[in-house]
């Protein structure tokens, strides 16, 4: 026997069609394997309700069926309840009278899975039990035999999670790596603190470069050659610029300016340059 072995406990349900006389081969093929006949229990389906118990007792249960189960998800959970972990339900199983038997053994295979149980492919099951139901059954074709195991872990269990210890900051110095750094003043010396000359700095406003361009209207070109820049006087065209923005034209350089004299400089009081 695949799924019963020498220390295996066994709870055989059968039908309320079938009597033990009906399976006496069936029952002697499932008692081979075990090592006492007291390892196997009998009940029939009207009396299972007394062998169910809240603490998991048997490690493989089989249930044979003479028509299609009734009340097929509620004998699934009281399974799961008294099987131990790793546990093999087998279940024996007529369609004669369902039209749609793809259909019908499509939802058993679902309601296991639903249940919690691991399904076994037909390439794992042994039909040696099925062959010694023929006095069950009338057509052996129509009888389907569905084995799934119970997970290997009981309802409510806990297991702790190690996550590995934290890694250490890779950039984080330690004491000694800090006495040796290099202190950043001693990377300077005398040049690189003095201060560099007005005449270097000056630069024409135009190119930018040091050298005054060609036609130098910014004073680079006086002031480098010494010579001292003449303040000009700027000449109105129309004669009027310095009575006010009203007599004024759009272009004029002195729009916005306050009034003056012909001749005199102006000069914008302190208040008109702060900034509200």
């Amino acid at each position: 026997m695949t799924f019963i072995r020498d220390s295996s406990s066994v709870l055989l349900v059968l039908d309320h069609e079938i009597s033990e006389n009906n399976v006496t081969d069936f029952i002697t093929e499932i008692k081979k394997p075990l090592c006492n006949a007291k390892q196997l229990t009998i009940a029939p389906i009207n009396a299972l309700d007394a062998r169910l118990t809240n603490v998991p007792c048997y490690d493989t249960i089989i249930f044979v069926f003479k028509q299609s189960c009734p009340n097929y998800d509620t004998y699934l959970d009281d399974c799961m309840k008294v099987m131990k972990p790793a546990g093999i339900l087998i279940i024996y199983e007529s369609f004669e009278e369902k039209k749609d038997v793809q259909s019908v053994y499509d939802r058993r295979i679902s309601n296991l899975k639903l249940a919690g149980f691991k399904v076994k492919s037909p390439g794992d099951i042994n039909t040696e039990l099925k062959n010694l139901l023929l006095e069950v059954y009338k057509d052996m074709d129509n009888v389907y035999e569905i084995v799934a195991e119970k997970p290997s872990f009981e309802i409510g269990s806990s297991v702790s999670l190690s996550f590995g210890q934290a890694k250490p900051n890779v950039w984080k110095l330690d004491s000694d790596a800090e006495d040796e750094l290099i202190n950043e003043d001693d990377l300077l010396d005398e040049t690189d603190i003095l201060k560099p000359e007005t005449s270097s700095l000056k630069v024409c406003s135009t190119t930018g470069k040091r050298k005054a361009c060609k036609d130098c209207s910014c004073g680079l070109a006086e002031e480098l050659s010494g010579k001292t820049v003449e303040e000009k006087t700027v000449k109105s065209s129309c004669g009027n610029c310095y009575l006010g923005d009203a007599f004024r034209c759009a272009s004029c350089p002195y729009l916005g300016m306050p009034a003056f004299k012909p001749g005199e400089k102006i000069v914008l009081p302190e208040s008109q340059l702060k900034v509200e």
